[in-house]
C-alpha cells in the first residue's frame, strides 16, 4: 500500500494522539518472564477510552474532505462511541447501526453525544451491513471495515507503529495485537513495513495476535494453516458480554490481516473470558493500568507466544481500551 496525498494528511491529522508506552516490571516477575522485556502500548489514554478515536478522527476528516455531512458505522460499541464523539466535535451528523442484543454498546453515551441510533435485530455483521447499505442508499460517508475506505483505517493505525519505534527506539521482536476484524493489525503492519522500508527500524516485528476462543474467523483460518479467510457461519460464534470486540463470524479484513500474520512469520492464540478478565484485573491490580478485557488478548498472546519460541529481543503489548464496568 503506497503513500498518496490523502494518506498522509491523514497521518498529519494524527500527530499529537501520541498514547503512554509503559514497561512491564512486576508482572513479569509473576508471570518468571524476566529474560524478556515486554511493554504495553496503552490506547486506554485516548478521548473515548480505545484505539478507535484515531480511525474515527480520520474517517471524520475524510468525510469533511469528500463534503459528506452525514457518517455512518455499525458497532459493538467502541467505535461507534469514538465516531459519534469526532462528529459532533466536527459537526457531522453520525447515525450509527448497533445490534440490540449488545449489552455494553454504549448506546447512552453515543446518544449524548448527538448521534442517531438505529437498533438492529441481528449480529454486530449484519448492522455493518445495513450501515454500508445505508450509507450507498443516502450518499453518507461508510466508515466500516470491509469496504473502499479501508485504507484511512489502515493509515490511522500505522501512526501506533510508528509510536513504539519513537519510544522504543526501534522495532522490537514481537508485537502483540487484539484482533476482531483485523483492521488494527493491519494498520500497525503498515506502519513498522513503511517504518522498516524508509530505515527507520531495523526490522519488521512478528505480529503476535489474541483473540477470543469463541469465535473468530482469523483465529479459524489461521488454525487450519488457511492464508485467506475460510467462511464461518453465524451458529459457529458466541458473543459475550466481554468477547463483544473480538468475535466475529465474519472479520471484514481477514484476509489482510491473514497475510499480515503470515508475512512477519506470526501467531494467533485464542483465549477464553475467564482469562481475559483474570489478566485484565491483574494488570490493573499490579500494574495500575485499568484495560478493558478483551484488549488484554495481546498481553496473553505475548505470554503463549514466549512459552513456545526463543524471543531475541523486546515485546510489545498494545493494549486497546481502557476499563469500564461489564455487565455480567
Amino acid at each position: 500500500m503506497e503513500d498518496d496525498s490523502s494518506s498522509k494528511y491523514l497521518v498529519s491529522k494524527l500527530l499529537g494522539l501520541h498514547t503512554p508506552f509503559y514497561r512491564l516490571r512486576t508482572l513479569n516477575k509473576l508471570f518468571s518472564l524476566d529474560s524478556s522485556l515486554i511493554y504495553v502500548k496503552y490506547e486506554g489514554i485516548n478521548p473515548t477510552g480505545t484505539h478507535k478515536d484515531r480511525a474515527a478522527r480520520a474517517h471524520v476528516a475524510r468525510a469533511i474532505q469528500l463534503g459528506r455531512d452525514t457518517i455512518t458505522v455499525g458497532t459493538c460499541g467502541n467505535y461507534g462511541a469514538a465516531i459519534s464523539y469526532f462528529a459532533r466535535l466536527a459537526g457531522v451528523r453520525a447515525v450509527i447501526f448497533v445490534p440490540r442484543s449488545y449489552e455494553n454498546s454504549r448506546v447512552d453515551e453515543i446518544k449524548r453525544n448527538g448521534a442517531r441510533v438505529v437498533f438492529v435485530d441481528g449480529t454486530y455483521e449484519e448492522a455493518v451491513m445495513l450501515s454500508s447499505r445505508a450509507a450507498k442508499a443516502n450518499e453518507w460517508y461508510d466508515a466500516n471495515p470491509g469496504n473502499s475506505t479501508d485504507q484511512v483505517s489502515f493509515e490511522a493505525y500505522s501512526s501506533i507503529a510508528w509510536e513504539i519505534i519513537r519510544d522504543l527506539g526501534d522495532a522490537p521482536f514481537a508485537v502483540g495485537v487484539p484482533v476482531g476484524n483485523g483492521t488494527t493489525l493491519v494498520g500497525i503492519y503498515e506502519g513498522f513495513r513503511r517504518a522498516y522500508r524508509e530505515g527507520l527500524a531495523t526490522r519488521v516485528p512478528r505480529l503476535i495476535a489474541g483473540t477470543t476462543s469463541l469465535g473468530n474467523q482469523i483465529a479459524v483460518s489461521w488454525s487450519k494453516g488457511s492464508t485467506t479467510p475460510i467462511p464461518l457461519s453465524p451458529s459457529y460464534v458466541r458473543e459475550t458480554p466481554i468477547n463483544e470486540p473480538l468475535v466475529s463470524y465474519v472479520s471484514f479484513n481477514a484476509e489482510e490481516a491473514l497475510r499480515a500474520i503470515y508475512d512477519t512469520n506470526g501467531r494467533v492464540y485464542a483465549f477464553s473470558d475467564e482469562e481475559m478478565l483474570e489478566m485484565s484485573l491483574m494488570l490493573k491490580a499490579v500494574e495500575r493500568i485499568p484495560v478493558l478485557p478483551a484488549s488484554v488478548a495481546s498481553l496473553l498472546a505475548l505470554k503463549s507466544f514466549i512459552k513456545e519460541e526463543e524471543v531475541d529481543g523486546s515485546l510489545v503489548a498494545v493494549i486497546t481500551g481502557r476499563w469500564r464496568k461489564i455487565k455480567q
